[in-house]
């Protein structure tokens, strides 16, 4: 397991695990009423301006600030040397979840004023980022996360047809249940639309397991059955984001139109709000 993967699973785990404890811990308070909440025995930490829910605002204004970087990252040439572009964006994504939820303890899910138009376009932008993430997947690309040409491509589906190839060693039946597979994942991608994308991803589990079942019954070896599910999956894999590559395009192009003013605006109100309550004094621990 890399270490970006396995610092992927820490991150989630622990924003999992936060979100547990707080959500447990503070019921008790979050459920009374607001005019309540100042008589709870709670109410000194879990408040806004408490330790615990200060505390959870300024950590998660603090990554909704940090994830800003990726754009920097994308756009300036100087930063472009700078790691892996789909490391930061995995990055990015993480601090895009785990930032709101924080802010949303911070609330104590009361909300009024312009305090809430900066909190509904935070969820509008942390939900569009989501489908961002799936978009942006689609698109065939390089280990590096850069966009790959029509020859790179091409050059790439030919290199696992010869894997494919190989490793049936002229078995004409084993490659046939194969080219049968991806003739049969082609016909279905023929209306290639978002919403035909959703049902191919949650059906992907029962087509490739019917693959499996027809490679065994051919009596096929563990070894061999385990490396052509391997080739399968990226070829077919690919030759559908090859199929969704204009439409990919073009509603990616559609999703920035709607993402980006939301984060303009969230960014905006949140730095008016954190500048006013330094003004009038509300700190934390320093």
């Amino acid at each position: 397991m890399s270490f970006h993967r396995f610092s992927l699973i820490l991150l989630y785990t622990a924003t999992v695990l936060v979100t547990v404890y707080l959500s447990f811990s503070g019921w008790g308070y979050y459920a009374q009423d607001k005019q309540e909440r100042p008589h709870h025995e709670l109410h000194q930490d879990w408040k806004p301006s408490g330790f615990i829910g200060h505390g959870a605002g300024i950590v998660g204004s603090a990554l909704m600030m940090i994830l800003l970087l990726y754009s920097l990252r994308k756009r300036w040439t100087r930063m472009h040397n700078w790691g892996n572009i789909r490391y930061w964006l995995n990055y990015h994504i993480w601090m895009g979840i785990t930032g709101p939820v924080l802010v949303i303890f911070h609330t104590t899910f009361k909300l009024g004023g312009i305090v809430a138009v900066s909190f509904w376009s935070m969820i509008a932008v942390a939900v569009s980022g989501v489908l961002g993430r799936y978009l942006y997947v689609q698109i065939p690309r390089s280990l590096s996360g850069d966009e790959l040409s029509a020859a790179q491509i091409r050059e790439l589906e030919e290199d696992l047809q010869e894997q494919i190839k190989e490793e049936v060693m002229g078995d004409s039946k084993l490659y046939q249940i194969v080219e049968e597979f991806f003739e049969s994942e082609e016909t279905s991608a023929e209306k290639a639309g978002l919403w035909s994308w959703f049902k191919r991803d949650l059906g992907e589990p029962f087509r490739y397991h019917n693959l499996r079942s027809r490679l065994s019954g051919l009596g096929a070896s563990g070894h061999t059955m385990r490396t052509l599910m391997k080739l399968a999956r990226k070829r077919a894999k690919l030759g559908r984001r090859v199929r969704f590559l204009n439409t990919a395009q073009k509603l990616l192009h559609h999703w920035h139109v709607f993402h980006k003013p939301f984060a303009v605006i969230m960014i905006i109100i949140m730095i008016v709000h954190v500048g006013v309550a330094v003004a009038l004094g509300y700190t934390w621990i320093f």
